[in-house]
Order: C-alpha cells, then sequence, then structure tokens
C-alpha cells in the first residue's frame, strides 16, 4: 500500500504554506546520493541546517526554547517528559508517557508524541501505542514495534491531548496543527537531509521520521504504523478559507 500524494480540497481550506515551507528549504526532485552532490547545496537546506544548529546543538538556546519549556509542561501535566528531539530533525520534539505496563520482558507505552517545527508555523500531536520486547529483564537491547497511532482527542488521550494541544497553542499562537493525515502525505521527489530513507512524508520534511510509510525499504528508526483510531483530519479547521 503506497502512502497518498499531498493534496487538499482547495475549495474549503488553504495547506499550500505547508508546500511553500518544504519547497524553500528541500531540493524537491534532486537525489540524495551518496552523501555528495548538488542536494546538500542547496541554499535551503544550508538554511535549514543553520537554523537547527541555532535551536537544538546551541545547548543555551536548547534549554530556553524548549526544556524550559517540557519542564514546564511536566508540572502541568503531572507525568513524565522524554526528550525525543535528535540530529538533523528540523524541530523540538518530545512524548509524554500516559501509561506503561511491564509484564516480565513486555513493556507496553502510551504515549503523546508532539513537535514544533523549524520549516514553519506547524505542530503536530498524535497518540501512540507500542511495545518493546527485552532479550532479557534489565536488558535495554531488544524489539521495538509501534502498533497504533491514535491522530485525534480520543479515549484515554482525550484528556492529556486537550490539554497539550491548549498549551502549545498558547506558546506558538501563530501555529497551525498539522492533520495526521496529511503528515502521512508524499511528495514526489521529496527527501530530508538527516535521512536515507526512499519515500519521504510530510510530517519527515516537517518535524521527523518516528513513524514512516511501510514502502521505505531502507529506514533506519523510524516505525511502520498500520492502524489509526480517532479523527485523522483533526486540526483541518486550522486551514479553513
Amino acid at each position: 500500500m503506497f502512502p497518498e500524494k499531498f493534496g487538499f480540497n482547495s475549495h474549503l481550506y488553504n495547506l499550500w504554506e505547508i508546500y511553500e515551507g518544504i519547497k524553500s528549504f528541500y531540493p524537491i526532485g534532486v537525489p540524495q546520493g551518496e552523501g555528495v552532490g548538488i542536494f546538500f547545496e542547496y541554499a535551503g537546506l544550508k538554511k535549514l541546517e543553520e537554523i537547527i544548529v541555532e535551536n537544538i546543538h546551541d545547548e543555551k538556546n536548547f534549554q530556553k526554547r524548549w526544556t524550559n519549556y517540557t519542564d514546564e509542561l511536566k508540572k502541568l501535566m503531572k507525568k513524565n517528559i522524554i526528550g525525543t528531539t535528535y540530529g538533523q530533525a528540523p524541530s523540538f520534539s518530545s512524548s509524554i508517557i500516559i501509561e506503561q505496563n511491564v509484564i516480565g520482558t513486555c513493556t507496553h507505552l502510551k504515549e503523546l508524541h508532539f513537535a514544533v517545527s523549524f520549516v514553519g508555523n506547524f505542530f503536530t500531536i498524535y497518540g501512540l501505542d507500542s511495545t518493546r520486547i527485552l532479550d532479557e529483564i534489565g536488558d535495554y537491547k531488544g524489539y521495538h514495534a509501534a502498533n497504533v497511532v491514535t491522530a485525534s482527542p480520543f479515549k484515554e488521550f482525550e484528556k492529556d491531548f486537550i490539554l497539550l494541544e491548549s498549551n502549545i497553542r498558547k506558546r506558538y499562537p501563530n501555529h497551525k496543527m498539522v492533520p495526521y493525515a496529511f503528515g502521512q502525505q508524499v511528495m514526489d521527489g521529496l527527501q530530508v537531509r538527516y535521512s536515507d530513507a526512499d519515500v519521504c512524508t510530510i510530517q519527515m520534511a516537517l518535524f521527523n521520521d518516528i513513524i514512516q510509510p511501510r514502502n521505505n525499504f531502507r529506514f533506519t528508526q523510524g516505525h511502520v504504523v498500520d492502524h489509526t483510531r480517532g479523527d485523522v483530519y483533526y486540526g483541518l479547521d486550522d486551514w479553513k478559507k
């Protein structure tokens, strides 16, 4: 099953801001190659790298602009928060542990993942159920699988999802939520600097590759998710004309 290509109902909604943001930073249609070539010379890609370095690799900026914020969220939501910001992925990101159950070597996690993009004024939130099977009790090496995404305030995620969304909107009043369905769309010729994936989604271009489409044959650390719950178009009201 191939992911849906980027598109939207232009009579009702205007998501061109997403396309324009991606086009300004990524050389659409230019292959990444093996770490050399004109892909890496694209001015927009170099600019995005500068933004990432300023926000993530500068420890003082990262502390002030994200860590302090997630510390505030931890107190507000009274839950553990794990940082997921990494490498050259173009966003601040973290996950909130909603529930954790351990049975022998099996751990079941319910997390709310959220991220704020550097590509434009965009944010994302989704719930993720995952399981990890350890080789031995106490050993962190094992097998990790993503089971289902919850794309909107739904059932056990509802309360925390709404609280988190409200808080993000207050901190970033000019940002729009990217609905999960649109985050999983793809653009022909889109590749991202931080991944060698063959197929890159909108989510990967704006945020990170925690979730990737099934037809990536060389994905590294991303998860493939076949099942979703809730409204995959939640957040679309942000894009109404």
